[in-house]
């Protein structure tokens, strides 16, 4: 089945090519049937002046020769011989008349040659086209030959012209194959670089935490009876297996797309307020909006911001706006702490990429997951500095904002 598959396309190729040569063979014939009929027309056309010029000459001769033989002749007798002359002699190359009537001439058919004046007689002598064209009519060899090289000349242009573009074009297409096979194995070794930075990642964040559980658990049979520390056990196993959770949710959530399917009207104040209640951090201040989102994505979203608050050493938060009927497609929420700010060092732009953190403790991942989602909203975040703390611009379509006031 290959093989006959193999003998078709190459078939359907050499009937390509032979088709392709023949057109240029043609191509060239043309070219070179052109090239010889306007050199033979521009030869004809030198060759008919060349007639012309003979039979001026021939008759201007015979003028002369007759007028020094017989001296005495009168003016019209001149003339008669010299229409006489034309009318038997001449009479197949020239035509001779009287300047009056010469003006009714057909010009297709006849050719001015001279005029002849003796006293009061005067003719117009012409030369008949016909002869003049048959005198010079037809290629000569010269012609052929030039026909024939110009023909050989182009078909071979032609043909190293294609033979050099198909050339140029499999360089081409090896190259852009190349280049696409470079580009898939970059971004392959991208993602293995990034899988090693996430397990890296994952595995020095969850070791603190099983570390505080396995003490605990260990240190639990003997202190079962100790109230004060089932209380304190409760709470680090709570928090930890939280700050596990967290980290897991977020690599899951950096490691797919996000579709906002059940988004639903949820008042800003009250959701931000219940989440700063369970981490453990003061909202000075939210807008009273409701926003049009998925709980579970704006829950994501909110706790990164506190998480992140918290981290850099912040004990209170505040949510701005400049309103919901602000001009433009967007509607912009200020997150801003009191916290340590962004180092002065960085690049704060660079902030939102995965696994970029200034923290020892960070995972890099906070600020890289609120741009996700703010994106899936349709929206976007951009960070800014503030004397003490740090900010956040959270840009939503006015579509998914209303005002409760």
């Amino acid at each position: 089945m290959l093989g006959r598959h193999s003998l078709q396309a190459w078939g359907i190729l050499l009937l390509k090519r032979t088709s392709q040569f023949v057109g240029y063979l043609l191509i060239s014939l043309l070219v070179g049937i052109l090239l010889t009929l306007t050199t033979s027309r521009l030869g004809n056309i030198v060759e008919e002046d060349e007639v012309a010029h003979n039979l001026k000459t021939e008759v201007e001769n015979t003028i002369s020769y007759f007028q020094k033989s017989f001296p005495d002749m009168s003016a019209g007798q001149t003339v008669e011989f010299l229409e006489k002359f034309i009318s038997s002699v001449m009479k197949t190359k020239l035509i001779a008349v009287n300047p009056a009537l010469g003006r009714n001439l057909n010009k297709k058919d006849f050719r001015y040659l001279l005029s002849f004046t003796r006293g009061n007689r005067s003719i117009d002598i012409y030369v008949k086209n016909a002869y003049v064209k048959g005198e010079a009519d037809g290629p000569d060899a010269d012609d052929v030959v030039g026909g024939l090289c110009a023909t050989v000349l182009v078909f071979t242009v032609l043909v190293v012209y294609a033979e050099k573009r198909r050339q140029a074009l499999v360089l081409q297409h090896q190259i852009e194959n190349r280049h696409e096979e470079l580009k898939k194995a970059l971004e392959e070794q991208k993602a293995l670089a990034l899988l090693g930075r996430m397990a890296a990642t994952l595995a020095h964040e969850l070791k603190t935490p099983l570390a505080t559980i396995s003490n605990l658990t260990q240190a639990l049979p003997a202190r079962i009876s100790d109230e004060l520390f089932l209380s304190r056990f409760d709470v680090l196993i709570r928090k930890e297996l939280n700050r596990t959770q967290q980290l897991i949710d977020n690599l899951l959530i950096y490691g797919r797309e996000i579709t906002l399917d059940n988004c639903q009207w949820i008042r800003l104040r009250q959701f931000a307020g219940e989440m700063s209640d369970r981490i453990g951090i003061g909202l000075e201040s939210c807008p009273d909006f409701d926003i049009y989102t998925d709980e579970l994505y704006m829950a994501l979203l909110i706790e990164n911001l506190f998480r992140n608050s918290l981290q850099a050493g912040a004990d209170k938060v505040s949510i701005k706006t400049d309103g919901p009927d602000q001009k433009g497609p967007f509607t912009d929420l200020l997150y801003e702490d009191n916290g340590s700010g962004y180092p002065e060092e960085c690049d704060i732009s660079e902030l939102i990429s995965p696994f970029t953190t200034y923290r020892s403790q960070g995972t890099g991942l906070g600020l890289y997951l609120v741009r996700k989602i703010a994106l899936a909203h349709g929206g976007a975040i951009s960070l800014y500095r503030l004397n003490k703390g740090a900010g956040v611009r959270f840009s939503l379509p006015r579509n998914r904002i209303r005002s409760n006031g």
